[in-house]
């Protein structure tokens, strides 16, 4: 072993040490990659931007926007207000048919987009049959997931390993040349969740209501304005407590008159009692300061949280959401929405009040927010907010919702003939997206997830050094050794294992970049067709079915489910096991050596 090949072993094992760890955003550390590489002598610039150009990296870009249209454009939504009123029989048909629709739109859009969209469908499905939500979102997650392996542009995985291997020379994968063993995915992973897997998925009642659930009558206690308070006269937009301080103002009670959900330009009265959340040191401290009474002071009142001037909705953060990787102080969340949040769940677990406006918003999470029924309304149409209950929302005609739809269509319809390449025919719908108005490009940058891009753009030029410095080529021979006597079947069963469980702890998008040469260049050593190997790769990348952060739907559905780690590990890995075995039986028909 040769400086070259430790070097790239060395900076492998860092990275993935950070990638499990956490310690660092994934698409930081992603970055980083190829500049450490270029520093160390393995790469050239030229090949340290490599990534940035990669037909992977464009093409998966291509798809993200068209995608993007398709939402903006409300064609995605049309899908699930259809299922909202669908006549599709009683709850347990009604759950298979859902999510045979869910398998069905994901081989063609993003999966996650689709989940974003189907999340509230089944949180209601679950209200209707008087179940918990747990026995329903995970259905949701893994159907996307698996409808996802049925064409290459399923996912952005698919992509990653197409474009991988075009750049080496191996050119024979189209569109729909993984749809045979994907259907066969679909329906043994479906056959499972809903036989095996309705024992194994766990049903978890929640608390009967929101303010239950996240404990805020806990938190809320009574100032009374005093006579000679410097709050007295001042709107809450001037106060500014939430930013300043860490406090929200959630009523008014003025009289005989409650003030429920007082807008930012509400004003402060003399007399007026105020119902606030916050930690107790900061209230007694602005108690002090701002002559308020006391705690201790106060007049037994009751606080309605649901009134018809003011309610209680969860929102969940999904992708491309102004909110993620940003605190609520940041955001200035009351002074830009008009709406105060109550609480936050962060991977599943409720942030100690105190620390809601500095902790760092991440996808996935829930925040429970109050606020007045229009501003919740407009709220919940706000991009990148996801409302977990119903919203009143005014019918807007969508005109050029067909028109994306015929586009994505026709992208599907020139490549799988084989008109157009992937990259061609997603190129050209992009364009078509942009100049018919369906997507605009302010829309592009601020809602895209370019940390995908991005992680793609660091990933990739690490798979060229592991070429290029021997490492892959050292890794794959003794691999080969290894696997030589076991014959094609048990070398797919591995590199499926081995990808599965490393997409469960990191990127599958950096799983499947780094296995991707280690499976070629083994697969030639073991004269294997080198398809065979490259698929199991493929597949195994989507099986994210163990952990609720391997896979972007399964971060959705984590917290709204009330999910703890150990349920994806009960349901997912005997469905892991299941998938393996598939693999290793119709890999090698569909693929012969």
């Amino acid at each position: 072993m040769n400086f070259e090949v430790a070097f790239v072993f060395a900076v492998l094992g860092v990275a993935l040490w950070m990638f499990i760890t956490e310690r660092y955003r994934v698409d930081q550390v992603a970055i980083a990659i190829p500049v450490v590489l270029l520093v160390g002598g393995v790469l050239t610039a030229e090949q340290a931007v490599s990534g940035l150009s990669s037909p992977a990296t464009v093409t998966v870009a291509a798809m993200l926007i068209i995608g993007l249209g398709l939402v903006k454009t409300g064609a995605v939504a049309i899908l699930g207000q259809w299922a909202r009123t669908a006549p599709l029989g009683g709850p347990t048909l009604r759950l298979l048919i859902l999510c045979l629709v869910v398998g069905a739109v994901s081989p063609f859009l993003n999966n996650t987009a689709v989940v974003v969209v189907f999340i509230p469908v089944f949180l209601g499905l679950a209200q209707q049959a008087q179940e918990p939500p747990s026995r329903y979102l995970m259905p949701l997650s893994f159907a996307a997931i698996l409808g996802g392996t049925v064409t290459l542009i399923g996912t952005s995985t698919n992509l990653v390993v197409w474009g991988l291997a075009e750049e080496r020379g191996l050119t024979e994968l189209h569109l729909f040349s993984i749809a045979p063993l994907g259907v066969i995915y679909l329906a043994v992973g479906l056959a499972y969740l809903f036989t095996v897997g309705q024992w194994l998925i766990p049903r978890r009642l929640g608390p009967p209501d929101l303010s239950q659930k996240y404990e805020v009558r806990r938190y809320v206690t009574e100032l009374e304005v005093g006579e000679g308070s410097p709050v007295a006269g001042k709107t809450l937009q001037e106060l500014e407590w939430r930013a300043r301080h860490g406090v929200s103002i959630l009523g008014i009670q003025r009289g005989k008159k409650a003030i429920s959900a007082p807008g930012a330009q509400r004003s402060v009265e003399v007399g007026d009692v105020l119902f606030v959340q916050g930690d107790t040191a900061r209230l007694l401290n602005l108690a002090r300061r701002l002559k308020l009474a006391t705690p201790a002071e106060r007049i037994r009142r009751s606080l309605k949280l649901e009134h018809p001037e003011g309610r209680l909705v969860e929102i969940l953060v999904s992708p491309g959401s102004a909110a993620a990787n940003r605190s609520l102080k940041e955001l200035r969340f009351r002074q830009r929405y008009g709406a105060t949040v109550l609480a936050v769940q962060h991977h599943g677990v409720a942030v100690e009040t105190a620390k809601l406006a500095d902790i760092t918003l991440a996808v996935g999470d829930l925040l429970l927010v109050h606020g007045p029924a229009e501003v919740l309304d407009a709220l919940a149409d706000e991009s990148g907010f996801v409302p977990l209950a119903e919203v009143e929302r005014t019918a807007t005609p969508r005109p050029r919702a067909l028109f994306a739809i015929a586009i994505l269509i026709g992208v599907i319809a020139v490549t799988g003939v084989g008109v157009w390449s992937i990259l061609q025919a997603a190129l050209v719908g992009v364009l078509v997206m942009i100049f018919s108005g369906c997507v605009q490009l302010k829309e592009i940058y601020r809602e895209l997830d370019w940390s995908v891009l991005f992680l793609l753009a660091g990933l990739i030029p690490l798979g060229l050094a592991m070429d290029e410095s021997g490492a892959a080529l050292w890794m794959g021979q003794g691999i080969a050794a290894w696997l030589s006597p076991y014959g094609p079947s048990a070398a797919i069963a591995a590199f499926y294992l081995v990808t599965s469980l490393l997409t469960a702890v990191m990127s599958n998008a950096a799983a499947a970049v780094v296995l991707t040469p280690i499976a070629l260049l083994t697969a030639a050593d073991l004269q294997m067709n080198p398809y065979a190997l490259l698929v199991a790769v493929m597949f195994g990348a989507s099986a994210s079915f163990i952990t609720p952060v391997g896979y972007q739907t399964n971060t959705l559905i984590f917290t709204p489910g009330a999910y703890r780690f150990s349920d994806f590990l009960k349901v997912g890995a005997p469905l892991n096991l299941l998938l393996l075995i598939t693999a290793a039986i119709f890999i090698p028909i569909f693929w012969p050596s």
